[in-house]
């Protein structure tokens, strides 16, 4: 019975090491054939405002790591095929057959090395778009990284504003007491600010007791005001309520300065920053 427990442990520690395989790193980034030429590859293909959702569709097998490992794979973007500048895409993806980076990322991406600025800029000629993928471990990112092969799209363009640049005119206003009528005022338009989904008013001057919301200029689908509380502290966030039809907004003091609003997951806040 011991020389038959010993010859099972024996079996299992053997087993036990086959199925724990070594990861494969290396140093530097090597640049390795496993992206598949994309079936679009030949097509002009103009991106929009109403195909931003819609995706570029890329394949590829995974790198050699010694295992089937879980890899982060990033898309990036070229106008030229050495890469000597180029943008990543933020997304992630961890499916071989599912590489697909929204055509709005990419049109940002294709903005960005166009160097643009404005709508002005816009549409943009049709360029040769170069891809190449960034395979990684997450755990040993420094030491799995790859480079694939570089493929190519044979035309790709953009008519609209995908990138986030500061300091455009929007359609957002404070609206209130500032006018008889409460009317959308230029002195009160916000701008879009340096962070995406942000927007500010320089130098704005408000008095306590001027009943305000923030709106567009149609009082349409952008119209915010007072929630749990209707006065708004300068120096402190402030979250607006974007239910129907919601209250005025006070300050509690008189503020000269700028005016930030900022929306993430849906929820906008405001705040009086009278430092600026």
């Amino acid at each position: 019975m011991a020389a038959v427990a010993a010859a099972l442990g024996l079996t299992s520690c053997s087993e036990t090491w086959d199925k724990n395989p070594v990861l494969e790193t290396h140093t530097g980034t090597p640049t390795v054939d496993f992206l598949n030429n994309p079936v679009m590859q030949d097509q002009y293909i103009m991106l929009t405002s109403d195909n931003a959702e819609g995706n570029f569709h890329l394949t590829c097998s995974q790198p050699e790591y010694g295992y089937a490992a879980i890899v982060t794979y990033k898309v990036q973007c070229s106008l030229t095929e050495d890469f000597a500048e180029y943008q990543e895409i933020d997304q992630s993806f961890y499916d071989c057959a599912e590489i697909n980076p929204m055509n709005g990322d990419v049109a940002a991406a294709l903005e960005y090395l166009c160097d643009v600025k404005t709508e002005k800029d816009l549409p943009l000629d049709y360029h040769k778009l170069y891809m190449r993928l960034r395979a990684y471990v997450e755990q040993r990112e420094a030491e799995t990284t790859y480079f694939s092969n570089v493929v190519s799209f044979n035309g790709v363009s953009a008519d609209y504003l995908a990138i986030w640049v500061s300091g455009v005119p929007v359609d957002i206003y404070l609206r209130g007491g500032f006018d008889p009528s409460w009317n959308a005022l230029p002195e009160y338009q916000f701008v879009t600010g340096p962070e995406k989904n942000t927007w500010v008013i320089e130098n704005v001057s408000v008095d306590t007791g001027v009943e305000f919301k923030v709106a567009d200029a149609s009082w349409g689908s952008l119209n915010l005001g007072a929630g749990d509380s209707s006065v708004i502290t300068p120096g402190d966030a402030f979250v607006l309520n974007g239910g129907e039809n919601p209250g005025n907004l006070t300050l509690s003091e008189n503020f000269t300065g700028l005016v930030q609003l900022s929306l993430e997951n849906g929820i906008y806040t405001v705040i009086f920053d009278p430092s600026h």
